[in-house]
């Protein structure tokens, strides 16, 4: 009876192996609060603590309210699933200011402080503030866009190219993964190895973003024409580049991989790549998939990232032979010095000088 009474005073508490919880509204986790034979008083006390933790701190501007508006104006205009979680950052930042008070200081202020050692972060969100300013501008809300004066360090482009044993050692892991139980070492395979394989080995092999290979679906797999089409996401909105990708005997070979390991439908918008259920993977499972790999194959310290398959592509097929505008083609960059930058990046020069110690006459 107190667990029934206790519960409906206290909404998303549950009793559960003698300590109450607390189903957090946002992530659903349970959150232990403390034992059910503690007083109500504690019980109180630190449900108080953790709903304090995700409580959203209005302020006293009309910035977030508006940010509130404009997300859920334009929220199905950006294909971002992330782009939304934006606005909770800026709102957060900016809740106690008036939009017609936002000077260039304020918004690089906020920027260098709040992602000081995030140089990608700062300019990510500077985009959207700007986006949310000339929102602003277009409804008479302000006169111009304080984002327009801001400044921000570009970050370093990356350099990092997995090396061959590397990429093969992360791609074996995927497989399979090892732990004790009973004091005996235990081999399990990974039930979604076989098919984020299959996502690494088309990532390397079509030379695509990984999210294209993400998002892939059957019906851009024409068999008639022998090509892959793909409209990278990236560009669609900007120079619009496409791409038909042929499908060579290695991509066949991945693609009859896909098929094995299940009976799930391979027309229309079906997903090349998969979840057991048939829908797309979201791409935090993708990188949790590829953390997880790396560090069974004792690579954790390793840097390396999702994006850099792409990057060892273009330059194993750079060092292969193929000419700059075939790959160009191929990464559907708009310019041959976007992929020439791209490879040069991982491509060291080798010095050949060999001089001597020069001796007194």
């Amino acid at each position: 009876m107190c667990a029934t009474r206790k519960k409906a005073k206290y909404p998303r508490v549950y009793q559960s192996d003698g300590s109450w919880y607390w189903s957090e509204p946002i992530s659903k986790r349970w959150i232990r609060l403390c034992k059910v034979a503690d007083s109500e008083e504690i019980l109180l006390e630190r449900l108080l603590v953790e709903k304090k933790k995700v409580a959203r701190p209005e302020g006293t501007g009309d910035m977030r309210p508006l940010i509130d508006t404009y997300v859920k104006a334009q929220k199905a205009s950006h294909r971002e699933k992330a782009w939304a979680k934006y606005g909770d950052y800026a709102g957060r930042g900016f809740r106690n200011f008036n939009v017609a008070e936002v000077r260039p200081s304020n918004v690089s202020h906020w920027l260098k402080t709040k992602y000081a050692d995030k140089l990608a972060m700062q300019r990510v969100m500077r985009a959207f503030l700007s986006g949310f300013f000339q929102w602003c501008v277009e409804a008479g809300r302000i006169h111009s866009n304080p984002c327009g004066e801001v400044k921000l360090k570009k970050p370093k482009a990356r350099a990092t190219y997995i090396t061959d044993e590397h990429f093969a050692a992360i791609r074996g892991a995927m497989l399979s993964t090892e732990y004790e139980r009973a004091g005996t070492l235990v081999n399990a395979e990974v039930p979604t190895g076989p098919m984020m394989q299959c996502f690494v080995d088309l990532c390397y092999l079509t030379a695509q973003r990984s999210t294209e290979i993400r998002l892939l679906t059957w019906s851009a797999v024409d068999r008639a024409a022998g090509l892959i089409h793909f409209v990278p996401t990236k560009t669609a909105d900007s120079s619009g580049i496409a791409v038909d990708f042929r499908i060579t005997p290695e991509i066949e070979a991945v693609l009859a991989r896909v098929q094995e390991i299940d009976v799930l439908p391979r027309i229309g918008n079906a997903p090349v790549i998969h979840t057991k259920k048939g829908k797309v993977y979201a791409a935090n499972t993708i990188l949790k998939a590829w953390k997880a790999a790396k560090a069974r194959a004792g690579l954790e310290a390793v840097q390396y990232t999702i994006k850099d398959i792409r990057a060892k592509a273009l330059t194993d097929g750079e060092r292969a032979g193929y000419d700059i505008k075939v790959l160009q083609v191929a990464a559907a960059h708009s310019t041959p010095g976007m992929t020439e930058t791209y490879i040069k990046q991982r491509n060291v020069p080798v010095a050949a000088v060999r001089l001597s110690i020069p001796k007194s006459a």
